[in-house]
């Protein structure tokens, strides 16, 4: 079930006693809980709302349950940045909540951290009675369509390629991407271009590694390094750049070995998004990117890049005259043989 149709639901009264929101996109979950708790309009919610977080006492949330509202239409019980719904986490800490004797206008709203496991009882049973949302990562495309429609929303149009662009420059966050949004509709009028996406959004670590990966990997190195610099002017020591960057290689490398094993193009996509948690347009772009770098290069910057990490650590080295020649060095390298 999508997190609307609850809140359509919700609207037109057909509300269940049970609510779970999970998944693997942490924003859209915060969005969900945040309109389904507006949609649940709870009057005097001092009185008739209660909120426990991450393990609580079982018997605790059941007794808060079981409680008549006052003075309101319903009681809600949250809990949140849980994981009680997750396989590591016992049965007996929600297996109480189905056997509740609560009166039919209380709601439980549980959001639970990363996806829930529905091998559980009660998850089965929210999925049968109640109402059971998934907030997954969004595939490529339905992400274009979420931009150009959030977009249209506010009266404003931006093309599919646009979409895709403002996607990255956010590393497919739908938090950023909302407040990107926000922002451009304030200064856009009628289009959102390519110029005032470059001139107004804010650009995330992983869009500048993405950028001065394309640049190095394009042979452009002076403008990588003019970027470098600017990167660097900002923060002479930016944390989890190497981190990052090490990231593209690793999803190149996960690319290259399946490319080699001459597995077909949407196999190698998928492997990599299992194995390192890529989203699509990174995998799509490793899968690309690969084929200018053979695996031992692939290893041999892997290497480089963790040596660096572990040096700028300990204040051996410093980022800011030691990272462009090395990154010469990674990706002049595979213009060579290996």
């Amino acid at each position: 079930m999508k997190a609307q149709e609850v809140l359509k639901q919700i609207k037109t009264g057909a509300v269940k006693n049970f609510i779970v929101l999970s998944g693997e996109d942490d924003a859209q979950v915060r969005q969900a809980f945040h309109a389904t708790l507006s949609a649940l309009d709870i009057q005097m919610p001092e009185l008739n709302l209660s909120v426990f977080e991450d393990r609580p006492e079982p018997l605790a949330v059941v007794r808060s349950l079981e409680t008549l509202p006052f003075m309101g239409e319903r009681r809600v019980v949250v809990i949140k940045n849980t994981d009680i719904l997750s396989s590591a986490a016992s049965g007996e800490l929600s297996a109480p909540f189905e056997k509740a004797n609560l009166p039919a206008q209380n709601v439980l709203l549980i959001v639970q951290r990363g996806k829930a496991d529905k091998r559980k009882a009660f998850v089965k049973y929210v999925m049968k009675n109640g109402m059971f949302v998934e907030c997954n990562v969004m595939k490529d495309n339905e992400l274009t369509a979420y931009i150009v429609q959030a977009a249209k929303r506010k009266n404003l149009l931006i093309s599919a390629r646009n979409a895709q662009a403002l996607a990255a420059l956010s590393d497919g966050d739908m938090g950023v991407i909302k407040s990107e949004l926000e922002k451009l509709s304030s200064v856009c009028r009628g289009d959102i271009t390519a110029d005032d996406i470059e001139k107004y959004a804010v650009k995330s670590m992983q869009y500048n590694v993405y950028k001065i990966h394309d640049l190095m990997v394009g042979g452009h190195a002076r403008e990588a390094y003019a970027l470098i610099e600017r990167m660097l002017a900002e923060d002479s020591n930016p944390i989890g750049f190497l981190t990052l960057l090490a990231n593209n290689f690793r999803q190149m490398l996960v690319a290259r070995a399946c490319r080699d094993a001459r597995f077909p193009e949407q196999k190698i996509i998928s492997h990599i998004m299992q194995a390192t948690g890529a989203w699509e347009f990174a995998a799509r772009r490793a899968l690309a990117q690969c084929k200018q770098f053979t695996a031992r290069q692939i290893r041999r910057a892997l290497e480089k890049l963790a040596q660096m990490d572990f040096d700028a650590k300990q204040g051996i080295i410093s980022l800011k005259t030691d990272l462009y020649p090395l990154l010469v060095d990674i990706y002049m390298n595979a213009n060579k043989k290996g």
